[in-house]
């Protein structure tokens, strides 16, 4: 009896081959991926034909003082950004307000150490190099074509090295302790350690290693830095001073190992930044990248909507990250498919990381920068986890009202996502509600030029 030999499979060898490209070359294959998922949604969004009328906006009462709300976000925002000491700033100068559009690369600390901003470089071409965030020094601008922007553009948007970063220049400071200063210069510090910058140099050795009080806040000296003609204004604020060492409680005698230098402020949850240039320039336009088109669209709900995904039907292509929103109440984040179809991700819903910002009930409390994620949600209420300033610049929250931050090029800060309670034990952590509104929903659509055309 002849035995037949079993024929190869082809076939299946063919479909695993196939599965694997698609997973380890993902950008390969997205456009195939939106198609084929754009293509399923032709079904519900021909049902949804029959599933009732869209509801404006205007229609609902969480809405009625979203405007209001947002009015007095900017008042408090530029209030806190333009907030600076006359005698620090050049008398000169003037202030531009600039929006962040991420934060990237780890540098000392392990934190990230630039951030992009929503203005080309072209467009800050007036500006000093120096990034401030009112009396705080931010980081230094970047120059295209030099450094690590030597392949940026012109026309690219800016980048902005934080003074963690491994080429930012390093800073004459001091702190004030007793009746004589101590001095010392300020660098980048590694990633591994426990702060974004480190102290060294110091003019005093001596008293730098009997140094034992917390949270002296280190302030610029004025010197020269860099190969040019540059120097930082004194009295700009870098951080607050952290000690590392030893401390006999027997003997009541300190060892200093190093001090390091924490910022005020947490680089994921920057949304605006300052930057200065001479005054009688003309007017700073709006920048070309957050030059948005609204594009008209409905919002459905899909099955298990109540968990906060649904299917946008827009007039125009959708990008990813695009914000979807209703008068200025974000509905949430699209991820763009084909045939003008895009699936929607309430805030509730997302589990990626943002950036906010949260407006206190307290009208003297300024707007507090946070970047936070969901960490579960219920319905319409969310409990997130943020970060922030440091605990001795901001000890507690209270209740307020919570914003977008700069989420990318299609998600502007500003839109409002619902109200906020402090929670109760956890000072990390926050309820918030956000209005939630069942069946089909006219919405806008951020979308770019190129996309809207």
């Amino acid at each position: 009896m002849v035995r037949k030999s079993a024929a190869f499979p082809v076939g299946l060898y063919a479909m695993l081959l196939f599965a694997l490209a698609w997973l380890t070359l993902p950008a390969l294959f997205a456009p195939v991926e939106r198609w084929l998922v754009g293509a399923a949604t032709v079904v519900p969004r021909l049902a949804s034909l029959w599933s009732g009328h869209p509801a404006a906006a205007a229609e609902r009462d969480d809405l009625a003082r979203v405007d209001q709300l947002r009015s007095q976000l900017r008042r408090r925002v530029e209030r806190r950004e333009f907030a600076f000491d006359q005698q620090v700033a050049p008398p000169h100068v003037e202030q531009v307000l600039c929006g962040v559009l991420s934060a990237s690369r780890r540098g000392g600390g392990g934190r990230m150490s630039e951030l992009l901003l929503d203005h080309s470089y072209e467009e800050l071409a007036s500006c000093d190099r120096m990034v401030v965030k009112g009396e705080q020094l931010i980081g230094f601008l970047m120059e295209p074509g030099k450094g690590r922007a030597e392949r940026d553009e012109p026309s690219d948007p800016a980048r902005v090295m934080l003074c963690n970063h491994r080429d930012a220049p390093r800073l004459y400071a001091g702190v004030e302790l007793g009746d004589a200063p101590l001095r010392f210069v300020v660098r980048p510090a590694a990633a591994a350690d426990p702060a974004p910058m480190r102290a060294d140099m110091w003019d005093d050795p001596y008293r730098a290693a009997q140094l034992d009080e917390v949270g002296l806040v280190v302030r610029t000296k004025s010197l020269m830095f860099g190969t040019g003609r540059e120097t930082a204004p004194e009295g700009l604020v870098l951080g607050r001073a952290r000690v590392w060492g030893y401390d006999d409680r027997a003997t009541d005698d300190v060892l200093t190992i190093g001090v390091y230098v924490e910022p005020m402020f947490e680089p994921r949850a920057l949304s605006h930044v300052v930057l200065w240039r001479p005054k009688g320039l003309p007017e700073l336009s709006a920048s070309g990248l957050r030059e948005h088109t609204l594009a008209s669209g409905v919002v459905y709900d899909l099955p298990g909507a109540h968990r906060g995904r649904h299917l946008l039907v827009s007039s125009g292509e959708v990008p990813d990250g695009a914000a979807v929103t209703q008068r200025g109440l974000l509905v949430g984040v699209a991820r763009g498919l084909s045939f003008g179809n895009a699936l929607v991700t309430s805030f509730p819903a997302s589990r990626h990381r943002w950036s906010l910002l949260f407006l206190p009930d307290d009208v003297d409390q300024p707007v507090v920068e946070m970047s936070g994620v969901v960490e579960r949600a219920e319905g319409g209420v969310a409990w997130v986890r943020w970060q922030g300033p440091p605990r001795e610049v901001v000890r507690r929250l209270g209740d307020g009202f919570l914003f977008t931050g700069s989420n990318g090029r299609f998600c502007p800060s500003g839109l409002w996502i619902g109200r906020v309670n402090e929670h109760g034990f956890a000072r990390d952590l926050i309820q918030v509600r956000a209005p939630v509104a069942p069946g089909p929903r006219a919405v806008d659509v951020l979308v770019g030029g190129e996309a809207a055309r």
